[in-house]
């Protein structure tokens, strides 16, 4: 029993810890709008960190030091959830993918369209 309890404990202290998908979008571009590329890789995939690398490195990112985040809608389908933030006065949207239990931004060829 006491096996039992600890192994729960644990359990729920592992779940309690993970960020959720709102929480990672925010954060990430957040970071991207700061220009903070380093900080926003800590919240994407290896390939997303490593479009981000060549992407800075040609000056093609804009710094909007004045962004706030604010969720539209978000929808999550197994490993896999989308969050539609209002951006200025338009709509983006980040697609996230869960990895060893924790939510990153993904980007593929088709989120880059």
């Amino acid at each position: 029993m006491k096996r039992y309890l600890i192994c729960l404990a644990t359990v729920f202290l592992l779940c309690s810890c993970s960020r959720s998908h709102t929480e990672v979008a925010k954060d990430f571009t957040e970071n991207m709008a700061k220009g903070k590329i380093e900080e926003a890789k800590k919240y994407a995939t290896e390939s997303t960190g490593t479009m981000l690398d060549f992407a800075g490195g040609t000056g093609n990112l804009s710094v909007h030091p004045d962004f706030k985040f604010e969720v539209i809608r978000d929808s999550v389908a197994d490993n896999r959830a989308w969050v539609v933030f209002k951006d200025g006065n338009k709509e983006e949207t980040v697609q996230l993918v869960k990895v060893d239990g924790k939510w990153l931004v993904h980007f593929d060829a088709n989120s880059m369209k």
